[in-house]
C-alpha cells in the first residue's frame, strides 16, 4: 500500500467538500462516517484497478491517499502522477474561490461559508462520469438514483469482491439500449445515457474540452442542454459541477430553500434571482449554499456521526 500527501489551498476543508452534496454516497465514491475516509475505486489508464482512500489532513496543509491496489511492488511514478490528478480534480483543489468568499464577507448572513472552508463541490474526475450520474438523478427520489448508479458501476472494472471502478463509456457503448437498461434499470434513461456513450466513442465528443477555463457559462450550458435527456435542472446541476456558477439552476430543492429563508412566503423566480444578483458569477454558488447550509453546519466539524439523511444533490 502506497501513501500519497497532496498539498491543499489555504483554508481547504476535506469534510465541507466531501458533504457538498450527494456524490460521495455514489460508487464508485463511498465514505466511512467513523474513519472520516473518502474511498473512490480507480481505473488507472493502463487499466490497473485500485483502492483510493482519502482523509483530510488539511491542519497539515495536505491531504492523505492511500492507494491500495492488487499485486506488489512500488507505486509507479506514472500512476501515482495519476492519483494526485484525479484527487485535485475531486476535490477542486485548483478552484480559486477568494473572489467568492470576498462577495460573502459583504453579507454578514454568508460569512460562515469562508469560515468553514465550503464552497468545494465534489466532482467525478471525469465529465462523462458527472453527466452520467446527474442524468440518473432526473425525475426520481434520491434513492432510485443510488440504486442506479449502483448497479452502473458493477460495469465497470472489478476491485476484489463487490467493487467496481466507474464504467467506461466504450464499455457502456458496447450494450445495446436493452441490454443497458436490463442491467442498470434506468427506464427511458438508459437511451439517453448509451446515446452519451456513443457520442463519446463513436463521435469522438471530448467532454473534458468542457472544463477548459475560455468556456462561457452560457456556452456550457447550451453544450450541456444539447446533450439528449439534460433539461433545465440537469443542465444547471452540471454546470456547479464544472465550476460555472453565474446561473441559479432553480429545481424545486432551490425553491424550497429560498422559500424557507424568505419566511416561508413562495417567491417568483425572477424575485429569487434578484435576490441573489449582487453575487454576480457566483450567484449558483451563493443559492447553493443556503440549499446545503443546514448539512454542511451540522458536519463541519467533522463529527463522525452518521447523517440523519440522505443528501441529495438535487
Amino acid at each position: 500500500m502506497a501513501a500519497i500527501l497532496i498539498p491543499v489551498p489555504a483554508g481547504f476543508r476535506f469534510i465541507p467538500t466531501v458533504f457538498s452534496h450527494g456524490w460521495y454516497q455514489l460508487p464508485p465514491f463511498s465514505y466511512d462516517h467513523a474513519s472520516q475516509v473518502l474511498t473512490r475505486v480507480h481505473q488507472f489508464r493502463d487499466g490497473g484497478v485500485a483502492r483510493l482512500r482519502i482523509g483530510g489532513g488539511e491542519n497539515d496543509g495536505t491531504v492523505r491517499v492511500s492507494v491500495e491496489a492488487g499485486g506488489k511492488g512500488r507505486l509507479s511514478r506514472e500512476r501515482r502522477e495519476e492519483v494526485v490528478r484525479v484527487v485535485g480534480t475531486c476535490l477542486n483543489l485548483t478552484r480559486d474561490l477568494t473572489p467568492f468568499y470576498r462577495s460573502a464577507r459583504r453579507r454578514p448572513e454568508y460569512r460562515w461559508v469562508e469560515t468553514m472552508g465550503a464552497g468545494r463541490m465534489l466532482v467525478s474526475p471525469t465529465v462523462w462520469e458527472d453527466l452520467a450520474k446527474t442524468l440518473l438523478t432526473t425525475n426520481t427520489t434520491w434513492g432510485a438514483t443510488v440504486q442506479m448508479c449502483r448497479r452502473l458501476a458493477t460495469l465497470g472494472a472489478p476491485l476484489g469482491e463487490g467493487e467496481h471502478s466507474f464504467p467506461t463509456p466504450e464499455r457502456v457503448a458496447s450494450l445495446s439500449v436493452d441490454a443497458l437498461n436490463d442491467h442498470v434499470r434506468a427506464g427511458y434513461r438508459s437511451a439517453y445515457l448509451s446515446q452519451l456513450a456513443r457520442a463519446i466513442v463513436e463521435q469522438g465528443l471530448d467532454l473534458e474540452l468542457w472544463r477548459e477555463p475560455g468556456v462561457s457559462g452560457d456556452d456550457l450550458f447550451r453544450r450541456i442542454r444539447g446533450l439528449k435527456g439534460f433539461g433545465e435542472y440537469a443542465a444547471g446541476s452540471m454546470c456547479r459541477l464544472l465550476g460555472s456558477f453565474d446561473r441559479l439552476g432553480l429545481d424545486s430543492s432551490c425553491r424550497a430553500s429560498f422559500r424557507e429563508r424568505n419566511g416561508g412566503e413562495p417567491a417568483s423566480d425572477k424575485q429569487i434571482a434578484l435576490y441573489y444578483e449582487p453575487f454576480g458569477e457566483w450567484c449558483g454558488l451563493a443559492l447553493w449554499m443556503d440549499v446545503m447550509k443546514s448539512h454542511l453546519t451540522e458536519y463541519a466539524g467533522a463529527t463522525a456521526r452518521c447523517p440523519g439523511e440522505d443528501i441529495s444533490p438535487k
